[in-house]
């Protein structure tokens, strides 16, 4: 590329004017390593942030789900062999869970049956699930678990069928884990419970008529979080976690 250059006369001399030097802008090493150290501190706060809200609603959206999988489901079943209360279901045992996995399973999407032992913990952590509150002393959950018929949904959602009773009231009792046996399988985190009562239907855990385990009494940190599924499904988020 050929340059242009302007001459000019002055006092009788010729001068050659020399195109402008331009100096050249950038960061130097200190500053861009500022830069960097503070957009690492602005990632570390506000990631893990994100990734909590992210899993949180991951776990309503879930929930809201398998509340509408097991409507459904118990309807269907309900049309083809009538109503519930007429299965025969007699008390929280492991043929009453079988007699009610038996009659739900062929209107549900299944992608795992691990019936009512689950020897290889396919289905269900082989674990306790702990309180919401951190402890360990939930012996409910063990009992719970070990007499429920345990499946997993396509959704990856797992399905613990139990048998309710019936001079208490509770048909049958479902407990979710909305992301499968994975980790915290804690109450009211990713573990939740819902009835089945005569007149009312599906009835998630907590719900204002239930005095001893409502969400107002029991969904909270400082206790078992047994309640937390009608919290969750009433006001579509997990604030609960961070009061």
């Amino acid at each position: 590329m050929k340059k242009k250059f302007a001459f000019t006369l002055a006092k009788g001399a010729m001068h050659v004017a020399m195109p402008p030097v331009f100096s050249k802008v950038g960061f130097t090493l200190a500053e861009v390593l500022i830069t960097l150290g503070i957009i690492g501190i602005v990632a570390a706060m506000t990631i893990p942030t994100l990734l909590t809200k992210l899993t949180e609603d991951r776990t309503v959206t879930q929930l809201r789900a398998v509340q509408s999988i097991l409507s459904q489901t118990i309807r269907s079943a309900e049309e083809e062999y009538g109503s519930m209360e007429g299965w025969g279901i007699t008390d929280y045992d492991e043929a009453s869970a079988i007699l009610i996995a038996d009659k739900l399973k062929p209107f549900m999407k299944v992608a795992l049956d691990c019936g009512v032992n689950d020897e290889n913990a396919h289905c269900a952590p082989n674990m306790a699930y702990k309180y919401l509150k951190g402890t360990n002393e939930t012996n409910y959950a063990t009992n719970s678990i070990s007499h429920t018929y345990k499946i997993v949904l396509m959704n990856g959602c797992s399905i613990y069928i139990r048998g309710g009773q019936p001079e208490a009231k509770s048909i049958a009792v479902f407990y979710v884990d909305t992301n499968g046996k994975a980790k915290p399988n804690t109450w009211g985190r990713d573990f939740f419970q819902f009835y089945y009562l005569p007149v009312k239907g599906l009835y998630p855990a907590g719900h204002p008529e239930q005095s001893s385990a409502s969400s107002a009494n029991s969904c909270n940190l400082n206790n078992t979080g047994f309640g937390c599924a009608y919290y969750v499904l009433h006001n579509k988020n997990m604030k609960y976690l961070r009061k």
